[in-house]
């Protein structure tokens, strides 16, 4: 996939040069109107945005088809790039992570993937978006280290590895450090990476639950030796025509679907979580051998894990009996200790997992957060450097708004409330580690924006309009050791 960049630039700068020509046959008198850093707003409940410079978050576009950077310090746009100029139709920017950076209002790289809109359009808004998109993942780069900022692509890595996955971006860190993952729950197929610019291929999976055996089949694929590429770009490998919504993990399908969600790492232990959600199940695979070790089950009432029957070549078969709860969305606690699993549908709670142990095979499950109720669904998860809080997003399906809860570790109670506005997603920590941002979309279409909530006492304390429709979004971490909180161990 090929931008033309030149004969794009060269149409912006003509028309920049019009514009400047215009102003001038009509004697105008060009003026500063403000300067190139903003001051820090101070209305709209924005008072005092300084306190929050050098946090900077980049958030994809679900619906607008943009990729966008901001300064919350600032609550400027940064940089954009429109998806539409590579040439897709109907870009759906998905899921983020991004890697540290000292000072990203200078530069930082990230990762992003894109799906097809069949998902939201067909049972949302419009069937005849059905054909259209792409599945796919990117290594970009914000660089405001010139005249003019800029996202630029880096990287097509579905092109490079011949493997186009739609769903959640993982950055690797700790034992990890240096890879991402990718998956995507319409091909069940997980990849990870490199990070380089020109990532390498480390590892890939491919899941299929057996009905009639009723075995979870956990099997190794690799690229073809000639091309040293998959075959699964665009809609090959699909076994589901469409990315299952939220809520929707017992959809009928493919019988052999598992809905993979994506892996993520462990912050201190060379291991990484596969999450299932049309299982309940978490996968956990040993990143030095990558072979998997385990399967936890996650619902309350399932046992904490199911045995390997078997082992031929590079597929390992689970029993897998009952599912009593589909899970969407975990995540580790910043510190390691504990493995948190949104079990919806038809448990509505949080399993908490011990998962300390340097052993995951003697991993166990310890509480059960409960009090999400039967509307609204626990999903996605939104941790605190100093590990002291722990954030679920309770999601519903319109007219209900949704909201953001709170969990103190240990306690396994919620203890907190905050209504954002509808439709709340992804949250994730600043640098201060007082306070937390959250985004919502107001279900694709309605109130959308971000905002900024003290994480002690609860007050949202900025908020940050934004028509983009935003599923996600990552504040880019300082260093390693705070990437442990980000889109890294938990989504």
């Amino acid at each position: 996939m090929n931008i033309d960049r030149r004969r794009f630039l060269k149409g912006a700068g003509a028309a920049g040069m019009a514009g400047a020509a215009s102003m001038a046959g009509m004697g105008a008198v060009p003026r500063n109107a403000s300067a190139a850093n903003l001051d820090p707003a101070e209305s709209y409940n924005n008072s005092n945005l300084a306190r929050f410079a050098g946090n900077v978050v980049v958030k994809p576009g679900k619906y607008s088809g943009l990729v966008q950077v901001v300064d919350l310090g600032t609550s400027e746009t940064l940089a954009w790039l429109p998806m539409m100029l590579t040439g897709i139709d109907a870009p759906i920017p998905h899921h983020i992570c991004a890697m540290p950076s000292k000072n990203p209002r200078e530069t930082f790289d990230f990762f992003f993937t894109m799906q097809r809109p069949g998902s939201p359009y067909i049972n949302e808004n419009s069937p005849e978006w059905r054909d259209r998109g792409h599945m796919g993942m990117w290594k970009a780069r914000y660089d405001g280290r010139g005249e003019q900022n800029r996202i630029i692509l880096v990287n097509d890595v579905a092109d490079t590895t011949g493997m186009g996955l739609g769903v959640h971006a993982a950055l690797g860190v700790g034992p990890n450090q240096g890879l991402v993952s990718y998956a995507d729950g319409q091909k069940d197929l997980v990849l990870v990476t490199t990070t380089d610019d020109q990532p390498k291929i480390v590892a890939s999976f491919k899941f299929d639950y057996d009905p009639v055996a009723k075995t979870l089949n956990c099997s190794r694929v690799f690229p073809d030796p000639s091309t040293g590429k998959f075959d699964y770009q665009g809609l090959r490998g699909m076994k589901i025509t469409h990315e299952a919504l939220m809520g929707e993990e017992l959809m009928p399908a493919d019988p052999t679907a598992c809905f993979i969600d994506t892996l993520v790492w462990h912050p201190e232990l060379p291991v990484a979580a596969v999450l299932i959600r049309r299982l309940g199940l978490v996968v956990i695979v040993d990143t030095e051998t990558w072979e998997p070790v385990t399967v936890i089950a996650t619902p309350k009432g399932a046992p904490d894990h199911f045995p390997l029957v078997r082992q031929t070549g590079y597929t390992w078969a689970f029993s897998v009996p009952s599912v009593l709860s589909p899970m969407h969305e975990a995540g580790f606690l910043t510190n390691g200790k504990y493995l948190f699993c949104c079990n919806n549908v038809l448990q509505n709670n949080v399993g908490v997992v011990d998962s300390s142990h340097h052993d995951p095979r003697k991993w166990k499950k310890i509480a059960y957060i409960e009090g999400f109720g039967r509307t609204h669904l626990p999903f996605h998860t939104g941790n605190m450097q100093d590990s002291r809080y722990i954030f679920f997003t309770a999601w519903a399906r319109r007219p209900n708004r949704g909201y953001i809860v709170r969990c103190t570790p240990g306690n396994w109670t919620l203890d907190a409330k905050i209504d954002i506005g509808p439709d709340p997603h992804t949250v994730d920590v600043l640098h201060d580690d007082e306070h937390i941002s959250a985004v919502y979309s107001g279900h694709q279409g309605g109130q959308s924006g971000l905002v900024i909530i003290n994480a002690d006492s609860l007050e949202i304390v900025a908020r940050m309009p934004s028509p983009n429709g935003h599923h996600d979004h990552v504040v880019i971490p300082s260093d390693w050791q705070m990437a442990k909180a980000s889109r890294s161990v938990s989504v």
